[in-house]
């Protein structure tokens, strides 16, 4: 079996999501193969900079103009058939990976690829099972796709919202969103994260995205001139220079802190965390709901992590920092406070989807078989 897995890298939890179930897959599946391809790079480098180098600049300058114009496609369909329109214009570029892999399935944890896949299958160019992958915790329009034979959404309210939009109901699945097994293995999972972390303190684990986008210097900062017996993990993603701002800050602080660039060991962190404050991107606050770690909210990008922001904070997984002044109460707040905190873990338990991979995998193969002529071995998973 063959499954094409198309993305975009607007942001890394889309190509994330796609690498934990494409791992999944070809360990669980007899003779299963995946591939894994960026489809605006496939089609075009100078489409690549114009979509993805437009989105990043604008959240970087000016997200209030990306989330202005993410809350108009909210309610207007308009803005979000312009898009359709334009991505649908790039379909006849992406038609060529079809030829060549002959796929028997493709999943997108982009919308953008899945909006020009749904185009080449409504002009009878694809005939293979179609599934979308919504990697955060909101409904939007660009979802609204006839021709998609799957969508798997992170909640049982996601598919309640895209039904209310006219997405029949029985092509969306809640299954949750993929994560890697570092975070549902407790085999791979365990072991040090190789940084000397003070017994008896608590641990705050601090993370602004792949991008490193936020307002993290001054919420470290900030950190750091607690006069509380804590101890800081900062992990800054790709952003070099914030992480050497952030390693001058940590050299002068009597604070034990560490502070890493992007890791793969985000697993055995959380593991040592006593609390998360970061950006809600949608794959890393799944990851943190494994984990049934308490988190706190800072500096959502306007649109789709205020939608994540939302959620959490609403089924009482999570806390907002509304600015850096707030900081120091809602950290020591709730750090003091057992009840709360173990209240915190308890609903983000009931939220996790430690199974997303299994389940959607199970999906894809019921997919393309119609039905499974073959049992896959049972797969245990530590809740």
């Amino acid at each position: 079996m063959n499954i094409l897995f198309l993305t975009a890298s607007t942001g890394g939890g889309h190509v994330k999501a796609a690498q934990a179930l494409m791992e999944h897959m070809e360990r669980r599946i007899p003779g299963c193969r995946t591939k894994l391809v960026d489809a605006l790079k496939y089609i075009s480098p100078a489409v690549d900079r114009l979509i993805t180098g437009t989105y990043l600049q604008t959240i970087r300058r000016a997200p209030y103009i990306y989330g202005s114009l993410y809350s108009l496609s909210e309610k207007d369909e308009v803005l979000t058939d312009l898009v359709k329109a334009f991505n649908s214009i790039l379909a006849p570029r992406l038609l060529r990976i079809f030829l060549d892999e002959s796929p028997d399935a493709v999943v997108c944890t982009h919308t953008i690829p899945l909006q020009i896949v749904c185009r080449l299958k409504k002009t009878g160019l694809v005939q293979i099972p179609v599934a979308g992958i919504v990697t955060d915790y909101t409904n939007h329009y660009f979802w609204k796709l006839d021709e998609a034979d799957a969508f798997i959404v992170p909640h049982e309210c996601i598919r309640s919202d895209m039904a209310g939009m006219g997405i029949r109901k029985d092509r969306i699945y809640p299954l949750g969103i993929p994560v890697s097994s570092q975070f549902t293995d407790s085999n791979v999972s365990s072991g040090s994260t190789g940084y000397k972390i003070p017994d008896k303190r608590p641990v705050i684990l601090l993370m602004g995205g792949s991008l490193g986008l936020c307002n993290m210097r001054a919420v470290f900062a900030s950190l750091l001139a607690l006069d509380k017996e804590i101890s800081i993990i900062a992990v800054t993603g790709h952003n070099e220079k914030l992480k050497k701002e952030l390693e001058e800050l940590s050299s002068v602080s009597a604070t034990p802190a560490a502070v890493l660039g992007y890791t793969h060991i985000i697993s055995k962190l959380m593991d040592a965390a006593s609390i998360i404050i970061t950006k809600p991107g949608g794959v890393t606050i799944s990851e943190a709901l494994v984990k049934r770690l308490p988190i706190l909210i800072m500096d959502p990008i306007p649109g789709q992590e205020e939608r994540n922001a939302e959620f959490l904070t609403g089924s009482g997984a999570a806390l907002n920092l509304p600015n850096d002044e707030t900081l120091p109460d809602v950290l020591m707040r709730t750090l003091e406070d057992p009840f709360l905190l173990r209240r915190m873990s308890a609903a983000a338990a009931k939220l996790a989807m430690p199974d997303a991979c299994e389940d959607i995998a199970r999906l894809i193969l019921r997919l393309v078989m119609k039905e499974c002529t073959f049992d896959m071995p049972s797969c245990e998973y530590t809740r």
